[in-house]
């Protein structure tokens, strides 16, 4: 019976942790750094000696056209920021030297948002509007 009772558990455990993914309150990253704080939905981030990535879904509000803009003030290292949609197919890639693009959005479709680092210290801001 307390076998049964922990399976449901974790069960429930891994249902709420999907959830919370697809409705974009948790990410999933891979990476290595001496400090690193981020804004709720990863929009903003300050960082001291990143590498890795972090992996987070994005839902829009509205079907249009978004302008989204990229801004990194780095000591040191590479980040770069990428949008895929639900088939993992890159449609936006920003860095420090294309730093703004403009995205048709379908507000019906799931986004991935991923921002990679590399030795990177600093900070970083996205913006969509």
């Amino acid at each position: 019976m307390d076998k049964i009772i922990l399976f449901i558990l974790f069960l429930a455990f891994g249902c709420l942790c999907y959830f919370l993914y697809i409705n974009g309150y948790m990410i999933t990253n891979m990476k290595r750094a001496i400090m690193y704080v981020e804004s709720q939905r990863g929009k903003h981030a300050s960082f001291d000696s990143c590498t890795g990535f972090t992996r987070r879904v994005v839902k829009f509000k509205e079907s249009r056209r978004y302008h989204v803009s990229f801004s990194s003030e780095l000591r040191k290292g590479e980040v770069s920021v990428e949008l895929l949609d639900a088939k993992k197919q890159q449609i936006m890639h920003l860095t420090r030297t294309q730093q703004s693009v403009d995205i048709d959005i379908d507000k019906t479709k799931r986004y991935y948002l991923v921002v990679r680092f590399k030795s990177a210290t600093g900070k970083y801001d996205l913006h969509w509007d």
